[in-house]
């Protein structure tokens, strides 16, 4: 059995990889936790040191991984080129605060102290939408507190897999990033094994939730990041033209694959008409066609389901009551492209609007006053992130703190940041990654209590 790389672009077969078989993977296993025992005794300055090696390899690799990504996945070869480099400024943010993050914290008024030490393998299992900067973003911190990391990569992207498991070994540290090329009727048996001591998991709300019910029956941590509906409020007072503009980035970055895109946009009656005509305009004329173009603004879905859902999803809105006003149905030709599509008037009952588009589809609501505003943005199975747009800074961080979600970005769009943490709530899932907080998170937060001697 083997896995299959197809180009999304062209339909074409850029690969087949060989799965493992049980006796490959518990070699593997084996391996992380034999590179555990010794890489989490290793000084805290050898460990790095080795994220500075990453983050130089990182650099230097630009071109060739930003091209796999493209391929691979289909994302437009200058937003695969800031995914590398931004893999870089982890590897780099880590190297140098790191250490600060993991300092043992005195309990004021006790002779207690708590300190940070790692827990062992990690299992992670990564997607495809965004293959290298999803997997280092877990790895960097994970190896900064000395845990070793099992990757069980999405199957469309195990070329990129292989990739990140030669990285790591070119940076000079062969045991510490296991690559597990397996499908997902494997996973229950890699949470259950002792060799594994907590999970990680960046897929969807179904993926998360069945494995942290097998991690939960095995006493494991899980953290989950389980994809948003992001809501993009703005009130009357924004600025409206910078809106529209990162409205526009927002939704159809990562060629609108992106768990932390905007997708619900909600916008103050008085300025909703000039809000969506500005809206339409800006998507309607961003470039579609060959992502290793650098012209290209937009390529295709990374799969032909994925985009074939993304047609069923808007056909449902439509039938809901929704007016289509761009786009909306899947494009000729080779390739899984799906054209910029805006949708206005979607019945906030329908069922439809309760998923995740994940895909180029902006849906856009009006709102009366702030409360209705807030509210439209907490209806949502989602918490992940959102936008408030405001000139009154007073005012949009009143609503900024009434949203449920894990980060909130005023007069910007959602993104992710290595000195800042990542995750979600509700549905989105829980933990988090990046920033202090994430070095943090898949560790053992160990009490050393220790009187003054004598008493």
């Amino acid at each position: 059995m083997s896995f299959e790389s197809i180009n999304p672009t062209t339909g074409e077969l850029l690969g087949t990889y060989p799965e493992h078989d049980a006796h490959e993977v518990d070699a593997r296993l084996q391996r992380a936790w034999d590179g555990w025992v010794r890489w989490s005794g290793t000084p805290l300055s050898e460990r790095t040191a080795f994220l500075l090696r990453l983050g130089d390899l990182l650099e230097e690799r630009v071109e060739e991984y930003a091209r796999l990504i493209t391929l691979e996945m289909g994302k437009p070869i200058g937003e695969a080129r800031g995914e590398v480099k931004k893999a870089a400024s982890g590897a780099r943010h880590f190297a140098e605060s790191g250490a600060s993050y993991l300092q043992p914290e005195a309990i004021p008024g006790t002779p207690g102290r708590v300190v940070y030490q790692s827990l062992g393998p990690i299992l992670a299992i990564m997607p495809w939408n965004l293959p290298f900067w999803q997997v280092l973003r877990f790895f960097i911190p994970s190896a900064l507190v000395g845990n070793t990391v099992i990757v069980k990569h999405a199957e469309t992207v195990q070329g990129c897999a292989l990739a990140i498991e030669k990285l790591v070994q070119d940076a000079g540290v062969s045991d510490i990033y296991v690559n597990l090329s397996v499908r997902r009727e494997v996973v229950p048996g890699l949470i259950a094994d002792a060799r594994v001591r907590a999970v990680t998991v960046t897929g969807s709300v179904r993926a998360g939730r069945a494995v942290a019910e097998i991690a939960g029956q095995h006493g494991k941590k899980v953290v989950l990041e389980l994809g948003g509906s992001d809501p993009f409020v703005v009130l009357e007072d924004a600025d409206i033209a910078k809106a529209v503009q990162l409205g526009v980035i927002s939704r159809y970055s990562n060629n609108a694959q992106s768990c932390i895109a905007a997708k619900r946009f909600l916008i103050a009656e008085p300025i909703a008409d000039a809000f969506i005509k500005a809206f339409v305009e800006q998507s309607a004329e961003l470039k579609i066609g060959d992502p290793l173009l650098a012209e290209t603004k937009l390529g295709p879905q990374a799969r032909k389901d994925l985009r074939d859902n993304s047609e069923r999803q808007v056909q449902d809105a439509v039938a809901a009551g929704a007016c289509l006003l761009l786009g909306g149905k899947s494009l000729p030709g080779p390739g899984y492209f799906f054209p910029p599509t805006v949708l206005v008037d979607l019945p906030h009952d329908a069922p439809v609007a309760r998923e995740e588009f994940f895909g180029p589809v902006a849906l856009v609501f009006t709102f009366k006053t702030e409360d209705e505003a807030v509210q439209l943005a907490n209806d949502s199975d989602f918490g992940l992130g959102a936008s408030v747009w405001s000139k009154n800074p007073e005012r949009a961080n009143a609503v900024a703190a009434r949203l449920e979600a894990g980060a909130v970005f005023i007069n910007d769009f959602v993104r992710s940041d290595p000195r800042a943490p990542f995750g979600g709530v509700k549905a989105s899932g829980f933990g988090r990654e990046l920033g202090a907080l994430g070095a943090r998170e898949l560790t053992n937060a160990k009490l050393i209590w220790e009187p003054p001697s004598g008493n």
